[in-house]
């Protein structure tokens, strides 16, 4: 597309798009669930409505990683986000994805970051992206796996909703080991 701040990936089921703050609702009841807090770095239970909005701008797509998109089913709404991590000096981008639990078990997360990770790593020319879950949350790492990342190590994970750090094990995806999910 022509602005820079914009994109929107169709897949099979899901639409990808910019992360708006008329989405606020929707991510702060999904983000700051109980059950899927404490498996994110940057929310808390509860989210307060502030936070989530700062969260929301924070996270807003300029063109270049560090952002945020809306992961969107056409008749439920908003039902998650993906983000991709801005460079880190001399290190790959990370990407991450939260659904709604409502959603879960049904390949709505591998079928949006299948889309969104092949998209963005050729929009970006990046070659090798990083990724992480914690130990208490295998669905991810499935997800993560099914997408052809590969297991690097084991290390700490720190969540504004958890007390303590956390196991968390840590991946790798090289673009030319991208899995076609959709």
């Amino acid at each position: 597309m022509a602005r820079e701040d914009i994109f929107e990936l169709q897949t099979k089921r899901l639409r990808l798009r910019p992360l708006r703050l008329e989405d606020r609702p929707a991510v702060q009841r999904i983000g700051g669930h109980p059950s899927v807090a404490p498996m994110l770095a940057s929310t808390c239970t509860p989210w307060p409505k502030a936070a989530v909005q700062a969260w929301i701008t924070a996270r807003r797509y300029r063109g270049r990683p560090g952002f945020c998109a809306a992961i969107v089913r056409p008749e439920r709404g908003v039902i998650g986000v993906a983000g991709l991590g801005p460079n880190a000096e001399r290190a790959p981008c990370n990407c991450a994805y939260f659904i709604d639990p409502r959603h879960w078990g049904l390949g709505y997360a591998s079928e949006a970051m299948g889309a969104f990770l092949e998209y963005f790593m050729r929009k970006f020319d990046l070659s090798v992206i990083e990724a992480d879950h914690f130990d208490d949350n295998p669905a991810s790492g499935a997800v993560l796996r099914k997408l052809g990342f590969q297991e690097l190590g084991k290390g700490m994970g720190k969540s504004q909703a958890r007390l303590e750090p956390a196991p968390v094990t840590l991946y790798r995806l090289r673009l030319d080991d991208l899995k076609a999910v959709l």
